[in-house]
This record gives structure tokens, sequence and C-alpha cells, in this order.
């Protein structure tokens, strides 16, 4: 893992120290926006940050795969992915 990476505590840990507010505080609003995030996209919504992030979900046909230790032919059945987009303004800070 690189040296600069945050896990969730850290984020909170950071994000409380920039914004004043309690780790608690930030800690209850990221969960809020993860739950959030997660009951639209599996509703079939989308959610979108203008200019940071898109989310959506996606559909994906039946296939037929292979099975990388015997070579076997498998059916791999239709499902769903989540399909996420980085915004202009997450793109240019990744320069």
């Amino acid at each position: 893992m690189a040296e600069n990476s945050l896990n969730k505590t850290e984020l909170v840990a950071k994000i409380a120290a920039d914004s004043g507010q309690s780790q608690g505080a930030v800690d209850g609003v990221l969960n809020a926006f993860f739950k959030t995030l997660a009951d639209t996209v599996a509703n079939g919504g989308k959610v979108t940050i203008p200019g940071w992030l898109g989310v959506e979900r996606t559909e994906t046909s039946a296939r037929t795969g292979r099975n990388p230790q015997t070579g076997e032919e498998i059916q791999i059945a239709a499902g769903h992915r989540v399909k996420l987009t980085a915004g202009s303004k997450l793109k240019a800070a990744a320069k």
C-alpha cells in the first residue's frame, strides 16, 4: 500500500481536523453517505457529485467463461456491477 494512502479511520481523523468537527460526527456523516450511496445504487439509481464522482449500477449480460484450472467452459449468469466515474476535478487532482 502506498505511503500516502488513507484508510477510513485516517480519513475520518483528517476530515475532522480540517473541518473542526468531532471524529464521531464525521464518522456518522460518512456512514450515512455510504449507506445512501449503497441504497440508491441497489435500487437502480445513480449518484452524481458534479466534478467529483459518478456512481451507478450497470447490467451485465450472460456469457460463456472458462475455468482457468481445467479449461472447461462455464456459463456466467447475467448480473449487475457498479460503475464509478471520476469527475473533472478528481481527474485534475490526479495529474
